[in-house]
């Protein structure tokens, strides 16, 4: 089929008990595929599943079909599905919305809906930016079709069990076309140490350009010798040992890109100093890790990876445990250098570990986790917990909603068989066992024979970490003047929210690394993210890149006149763009419900409040917010409150309109007035972000 857009009506399935229409596809070559649903009559939804050998469909153990993927919005809204599908056959369905039980009668006419089906690279490619690297396709959480190379996945495994969502990823291929090259922020891995010689590694590491190798001399006098790639703290000697848990999580966050070698990192051209804090057997000491930081600082680092930890039960209200009241001195002296921290939330997310340690070890609103508590303290360090392939957090990851934000950790629990040709196809396919964890570097020769033993899955938190420093490092790159805070700022306000992941991680925000790179490419100050997402339907200030508690805005609100009328003006806290506020007992309550004016304005909620404006004048207050919230404008004037939601209002509508960025015009009349909106201008201005 050659590259088209088709607009067409759908073939009736001759199996009437199927009730669909359909459209059968058949590849010969890999595809980027657009499949549109359009113009709703009806309640419709769209499908796409493989055909087999023998014209069947998969099936699910249950019996339903297996689909690549679906588009399953409600009502008339709009359904759309990309895949990039290798060659093979493809049937793509239409069928109604009418409930789990499918007890509806047949389609009635495909005039109900427009569908679209766009075969075209053309539009992807100009839209992203595709490395080169042959293990990509393996690597879903940066860029998720679906299925791994599914024309040498074994059809009769594929299926028999979960397998990735497409698109859930850290959208890396949008974002690649913004900003691939890191090389603007050294990235420390503290960690076992990275296989310096590595192929896929070996282009990216820092080079300590004051230090000459191997003369046995301090040169730069930093106190260590001959540092040339960072040091080994553990042995206390210059070279690290290679090792596999060090070199996973430095490829995760740094392998080179485009090089045509085995996989990409998340940013392409990083500099990776190499800390090796951990003995040939055994844990890493504290003692050791605290240092490594202080030496990642000292030496230029902008971004440090902490893919380790420990857990502390602790009574509330306790003081922190001696070693992590050190690693908060260290943390804090990377805030005072304006070095970013991507810390792991660590891994006992599970009931095994709740049997043998202690029931909830894995909550980290319970249990102290050092040092990925400390996100709490400090607003430059980013706790990170782990989801896998089909957006879900990873079974085994510690969660709470004290911590930052989600990142691919992967679950080498889901596996499918695959066929890899011969590199040489010369001889028979080599069998292999793959996961849904992450594919990364490991030492030479000690990793998985089918990616020729460089490359090797692993999971956890561990994993999730890197994903986050590695984009810290984009986002540091970006810009020199996004400082450490900023950066935590930009991953927040870029993430997407995910109410599967609302009870396990603040506001239920995972890693997007195009929108985040977005924010950062077009930085002109914290103000910026206030404006995200602002419109006239929902006028209010989106305060959600906080993190409640460590990250904190400081500003200036002003309320300027000029209307007869002095009302009080100010901001109050809302849960929501919506305007939703909870009452006393957690209960939510939305603009509209009878209690919403006496909760909302309940001096808990009042961020600011401001009257005896004058005449053609304007009155400011100073506020700091360091919750992660939504702040929206109220006025009460002449016995009437007034809201940025209409729902609330006595007369059913709106009385304040977004007027530019951060700044919104009240109409202060019953009924409307003259709707110009200036009878009272209330703006707000970042002055800091701490």
């Amino acid at each position: 089929m050659d590259p088209a857009v088709i607009h067409a009506s759908l073939t009736i399935n001759p199996d009437q008990s199927l009730n669909e229409y359909y459209l059968n596809l058949n590849l010969t070559s890999t595809q980027d595929v657009f499949f549109t649903l359009s113009d709703l009559k009806r309640d419709l939804d769209l499908y796409v599943t493989k055909i087999l050998p023998d014209g069947s469909r998969p099936l699910f153990p249950n019996g339903k079909v297996a689909n690549i993927a679906n588009s399953t919005n409600d009502g008339l809204d709009e359904e759309s599905i990309f895949l990039r599908l290798k060659p093979g056959q493809y049937h793509a369905y239409v069928r109604e919305n009418n409930g789990a039980n499918d007890s509806f009668g047949p389609l009635r006419s495909p005039e109900d809906y427009t569908f679209t089906l766009k075969l075209d690279s053309t539009l992807f490619k100009l839209s992203t930016n595709l490395p080169n690297d042959p293990l990509l396709d393996y690597q879903w959480y940066l860029f998720n079709t679906g299925v791994l190379n599914d024309n040498l996945v074994k059809i009769d495994s594929l299926f028999n069990g979960t397998i990735a969502t497409p698109n859930v990823d850290i959208v890396a291929p949008e974002a690649w076309r913004l900003r691939n090259d890191g090389a603007q922020a050294i990235l420390a891995i503290i960690d076992q140490g990275v296989d310096l010689e590595h192929p896929d590694l070996v282009g990216n590491l820092w080079t300590n350009l004051d230090e000459i190798a191997g003369n046995g001399i301090d040169d730069d006098r930093n106190g260590f010798v001959d540092d040339i790639h960072g040091w080994n703290f553990a042995d206390n000697i210059s070279t690290p040992k290679k090792g596999k848990h060090g070199t996973h999580v430095a490829g995760i966050a740094a392998a080179s890109g485009n090089n045509s070698i085995g996989i990409s990192g998340v940013a392409w051209n990083a500099k990776i100093m190499s800390l090796d804090v951990f003995p040939a057997q055994g844990s890493a000491d504290d003692n050791v890790i605290i240092p490594a930081i202080y030496y990642a600082v000292n030496n230029g680092a902008k971004v440090i990876n902490l893919s380790l930890g420990s857990v502390f039960k602790v009574k509330p209200g306790s003081s922190l445990p001696k070693t992590m009241q050190e690693y908060a001195k260290a943390f804090q002296y990377a805030k005072e250098n304006d070095v970013f921290i991507a810390v792991a939330a660590g891994n006992s997310g599970t009931l095994l570990d709740d049997l043998t340690d202690w029931q909830k070890v894995g909550d980290l609103d319970r249990y102290l986790d050092q040092p990925a508590s400390l996100n709490r303290f400090f607003s430059n360090v980013a706790t990170v917990i782990a989801t896998e392939s089909t957006n879900q957090k990873a079974g085994y990851s510690s969660f709470g909603r004290s911590t930052s934000i989600a990142a691919p950790g992967g679950d080498t629990s889901k596996e499918v068989d695959i066929y890899i040709p011969d590199p040489g196809e010369v001889g028979d396919p080599i069998t292999a066992r793959v996961n849904f964890g992450i594919l990364s570097t490991v030492p030479v020769g000690t990793g998985n024979s089918a990616f020729g033993g460089n490359y090797d899955f692993l999971q956890g938190t561990s994993m999730a970490s890197p994903v986050i420093a590695g984009m810290a490092t984009l986002i540091r790159s970006a810009n020199p003047s996004i400082s450490a805070q900023d950066t935590l700022a930009i991953l927040r306000a870029g993430a997407s929210s995910y109410p599967s992941l609302q009870d396990f991680v603040n506001r239920g925000l995972s890693a997007n690394l195009y929108e985040s790179l977005k924010i950062a490419e077009n930085w002109n100050g914290p103000g910026d993210l206030l404006k995200l997402k602002q419109t006239d339907l929902t006028p209010v200030l989106n305060l959600s890149f906080l993190t409640n508690g460590a990250l904190t805005v400081q500003g200036t609100v002003t309320v300027a006149r000029n209307a007869s009328y002095d009302p009080i003006t100010g901001f109050y806290k809302s849960i929501d763009a919506e305007g939703s506020v909870l009452d006393s007992t957690g209960n939510i309550v939305r603009p509209g419900d009878k209690r919403y004016a006496a909760i909302a304005l309940h001096e808990g909620n009042i961020v600011s409040s401001i009257s005896g404006v004058p005449f053609d004048g304007n009155q400011s207050t100073q506020i700091s917010m360091n919750e992660a919230v939504f702040l929206a404008p109220f006025a009460k004037v002449e016995g009437h409150t007034w809201f940025a939601y209409k729902e609330a209002n006595s007369d059913g509508l709106a009385h304040f309109k977004l007027l530019g960025t951060n700044t919104f015009g009240l109409e202060d009349m019953y009924g409307g007035g003259d709707l110009d909106y200036n009878d009272h201008i209330i703006s707000f201005a970042v002055d800091t972000l701490a």
